[in-house]
Formats: C-alpha cells, sequence, structure tokens
C-alpha cells in the first residue's frame, strides 16, 4: 500500500488518503473472514460419529469454502480500491500544481 497519501506534508492528497485507509479496512475484514473460515474448517475437522454429523461435516466444509471466496473477494476489492486512491491521488497533485499557476 501507499499509505504516503493524506500525509501532513502533501495536504493536498486528502481524498486519495481516505482512499488509502479505506483499503486498509477492507484488508481487516478479509482477515477477519479468512479467521472465520479457518474456524469453519477446524469445526468440520472434529470427529462426527453419526450419519447427521457427517453430513453437517460436508455442509460446513462447502460453507467455507464460500466464506474463503468472500475473503479473497475482499482482498481483490482493496486491491481496486488502492489503485483507484493512486488514480485520485494523482489527479489531486495535478488540481494542487494547476492552483500554483500565477
Amino acid at each position: 500500500m501507499n499509505g504516503a497519501a493524506g500525509l501532513p506534508c502533501e495536504p493536498w492528497a486528502t481524498d486519495s488518503g481516505t482512499a488509502v485507509a479505506l483499503s486498509a479496512l477492507v484488508l481487516l475484514q478479509a482477515d477477519a473472514v479468512d479467521n472465520v473460515a479457518s474456524r469453519m474448517v477446524e469445526v468440520a475437522d472434529l470427529e462426527w460419529e453419526s450419519p447427521a454429523g457427517r453430513n453437517y461435516r460436508d455442509y460446513v466444509l462447502v460453507q467455507a469454502g464460500g466464506v474463503r471466496l468472500c475473503g479473497a473477494l475482499l482482498r481483490d476489492a482493496a486491491i481496486g480500491v488502492e489503485s483507484f486512491a493512486a488514480t485520485l491521488r494523482s489527479f489531486e497533485y495535478n488540481r494542487y500544481l494547476v492552483q500554483q499557476l500565477p
């Protein structure tokens, strides 16, 4: 991540700094979703003696796959937001330069 956007030494980079922060928050949520998926797999790894328990295990594994997919999609979204932040930062800098013209 860029992380430099929005620092006090670059007061013109306000909105891009917000976008970078949003990207970081989305990555934190992706980590939380991955933790949930890991716990689901741990539950599925328990020994189930009954047929209903084995069916539940299969169900949990399928659902864990969906949860992992959500985590991957959140990571992709964070990358997209960070890319947007870089583009926005460029526009903000260009706007700043134009404002500095006599």
